[in-house]
């Protein structure tokens, strides 16, 4: 069985000699849940019964924590919703319209 804990810890080359290498696992600073490194994404619980397949947003969750939870208790899907910003850049030759991410709130 494999730990959830070790799943999530992203894993760190380290060269042994020169023409192995081994991976071992890295731990980061622990997070509290209000810190998650979500990507600025808003959770939210799908409606129940949802209509011919088109995105049914029901109630807001604070994290991706407590979505996961409460969709699993609840047997229900849920969307992480990115926002974003459109930022015009006409100061080059090739114009180009960048992004730019919207803190949700």
């Amino acid at each position: 069985m494999t730990n959830t804990a070790d799943a999530l810890t992203p894993l760190r080359v380290v060269r042994t000699d020169g023409n192995h290498r081994a991976a071992t696992r890295t731990r980061g600073a622990p997070t509290s849940s209000g810190e998650e490194s979500d990507g600025g994404a808003r959770f939210f619980l799908a409606k129940p019964g949802g209509n011919d397949g088109l995105p049914a947003l029901d109630r807001e969750v604070a994290n991706e924590s407590e979505v996961l939870v409460e969709a699993l208790r609840l047997g229900v899907i849920f969307y992480p919703v990115q926002e974003f910003r459109v930022i015009p850049d006409f100061s080059r030759r090739r114009r180009q319209l960048n992004k730019e991410a919207v803190r949700g709130g």
